[in-house]
């Protein structure tokens, strides 16, 4: 059954996911984005030329959030500078930016093209950019999910715009382990992030399901897991990815897994689908795990009646 995915999921849909609260535990800090890069995996970047319009109120890139009430921001080019980037809006006395990061961001960085400009990050630590630096990047790294990054300016009125581009994000790299899948969860009950891969509806999930909301002849329902962390969208990811599940009484059961791939318009969010094997029906809740290049996720609590 071919996944039901690549679907374009709702700010509103997204902001209810999470894995851990944003703790302050600090974050290494680099000046080099080679170094940053190093350092870093799975990595996205948005450069912000092949953004079309952009009304930071409504709008989201890459499910990525810009801007403070009252304080957004826009896309266009700016003198002496290639291409289009990214321009904070200000009022008299200050320039405030807020970029809302995707779930499990453990690694983010950015080029800033104005002074003084101070960089802050979820993870505790703040940067001073002046005019004095050598480089226009910063980059963080941290051991715990970074859920945002704060730009502001300190300039004698007017209080020109902050000016940044190519912004990057991805995970931490902890030497050369391949990257580790994360699941995701609702914010609101701590529960797996997932759904009827037809039915697109939420938990309690029903090993069976009937012919008007089944696309299968099996009559078996399949459940979407969203994952970041990792990529999935390449052609043969799915021979490399399994999952599975325990019960309350710590029998382990296989879930076959029969899709994997990325999701539209989000670059850094996959998405697994396993179908219910016949051994669950009436399981409760479950823990469940995928495993991906011989990497376990964290688990994740659903329940099947």
């Amino acid at each position: 059954m071919p996944l039901a995915a690549k679907r374009v999921l709702s700010l509103v849909t997204l902001s209810l996911l999470c894995l851990f609260s944003a703790a302050n535990a600090g974050a290494t800090v680099f000046r080099d984005r080679a170094a940053f890069a190093a350092a870093s995996q799975n990595l996205h970047t948005l450069d912000f030329d092949s953004v079309e319009s952009f009304d930071w109120w409504r709008d989201t890139i890459d499910g990525l959030h810009f801007g403070v009430v009252g304080l957004g921001a826009h896309i266009g080019t700016r003198p002496g500078m290639p291409g289009k980037v990214l321009v904070s809006n200000s009022v008299p006395e200050i320039t405030l930016l807020r970029i809302d990061l995707p779930p499990g961001t453990t690694a983010v960085g950015l080029d800033q093209f104005a002074r003084p400009m101070e960089v802050e990050t979820s993870a505790g630590e703040k940067v001073l950019m002046t005019q004095g630096d050598g480089s226009d990047f910063v980059g963080f790294v941290s051991d715990a999910p970074i859920a945002w990054m704060l730009v502001t300016l300190d300039a004698p009125e007017p209080v020109p715009p902050a000016v940044v581009d190519n912004l990057t994000y991805g995970q931490r790299r902890a030497g050369n382990e391949p990257p580790k899948p994360l699941l995701l969860t609702n914010s609101t009950t701590s529960r797996a992030a997932a759904f009827d891969s037809v039915a697109l509806t939420a938990e309690p999930f029903d090993v069976n399901t009937t012919k008007e909301r089944n696309l299968s002849s099996d009559g078996r329902t399949r459940v979407t897991l969203l994952v970041v962390g990792v990529r999935l969208a390449a052609t043969g990811e799915q021979a490399f990815v399994t999952a599975r599940a325990v019960d309350s009484q710590q029998r382990v059961f296989d879930l076959p897994v029969e899709g994997v791939g990325g999701a539209k318009d989000l670059s850094w969010l996959a998405q697994v689908t396993v179908r219910l094997p016949p051994e669950l029906s009436g399981a409760g809740d479950l823990s469940v795990t995928v495993n991906v290049r011989g990497v376990e996720s964290n688990a994740v609590t659903l329940r099947v009646n």
